[in-house]
């Protein structure tokens, strides 16, 4: 037999206006239009859960929907103390870990008992990660690197075509990239131009996975002798190439115009998670 779950200390609460079915006790994500069933396994469109809802509707209501509450469920069938995430089914919630490839895991609670979930559903945030550059070397690449004063290390691009590679994996609470830039220190260099290319895929999938835009050939922004410069390559990691615990190679290429080496310090991310 189905219950119809009970919500107790509602707190941080919002009128929401429905864009599709919703059933009280559901898990709410805003879909550009308006709030529907939050699910871990859209990450296309980035239907992770802020809100539950208090209320059932349908397209064009606006019901109450709260950011924290104790739900009970007698339906529940929890294990206590166990972690409570988005599931892949439309706004639900589940105490087993998202599984499929590209999923958003998203936390959302945490069972009280086997019937009472303690909701607690908090906004997204930042999170930064500086990727060095890998050590690769082959016959015409940037060999083991160069040291500038003060100090600073890493591989060298110039016009002899040497290219620099980054590989790292996406956080699997990822939802988008706000900001993706390669730093370098400039030796020398006044103007040289650089191009990227970016591969995406999940574990066990083919190698060639998701392409992602390519960074078209460009001088770093502020690149000057003796200053850090950097390729904004933001643009790389659209939809389709960013995807929850997907491992990716990001392949930087030097082009024309240089009268030094661009000393490559590192690839900077932020990410917006929740």
């Amino acid at each position: 037999m189905s219950y119809e779950p009970t919500i107790q200390y509602a707190e941080k609460i919002a009128d929401l206006t429905l864009n599709g079915l919703v059933i009280k006790g559901n898990l709410l994500a805003h879909n550009g239009t308006g709030w529907v069933q939050a699910s871990a396994s859209d990450a296309a469109t980035n239907l992770y859960a802020q809100y539950l809802a208090m209320q059932s509707g349908v397209s064009g209501d606006i019901i109450k929907g709260c950011k924290g509450c104790v739900l009970y469920d007698a339906d529940g069938g929890l294990t206590a103390n166990g972690t409570v995430f988005v599931s892949g089914t439309a706004g639900a919630y589940t105490q087993t870990r998202p599984a499929t490839a590209a999923d958003v895991i998203q936390i959302v609670g945490r069972a009280l008992s086997t019937t009472e979930v303690r909701i607690d559903i908090d906004h997204p945030s930042e999170l930064e990660v500086f990727y060095p550059p890998s050590a690769y070397d082959t016959t015409g690449e940037q060999g083991l690197g160069v040291v500038d004063s003060p100090a600073w290390v890493g591989p060298a691009m110039d016009t002899s075509g040497e290219d620099v590679y980054f590989t790292g994996r996406f956080p699997s609470n990822v939802i988008a990239v706000d900001e993706a830039y390669i730093v370098y220190n400039s030796i020398g260099d006044t103007g040289g131009k650089v191009a990227a290319a970016i591969v995406c895929c999940a574990d066990g999938a083919t190698n060639t996975g998701d392409t992602g835009t390519a960074h078209t050939t460009a001088a770093p922004t502020s690149v000057a002798d003796n200053k850090l410069c950097y390729s904004d390559v933001s643009g790389m990691f659209d939809a389709d190439a960013l995807k929850p615990n997907y491992n990716f190679t990001v392949a930087a290429t030097a082009g024309a115009s240089f009268v030094g080496d661009l000393q490559v310090l590192g690839l900077y991310m932020r990410y917006i998670v929740v």
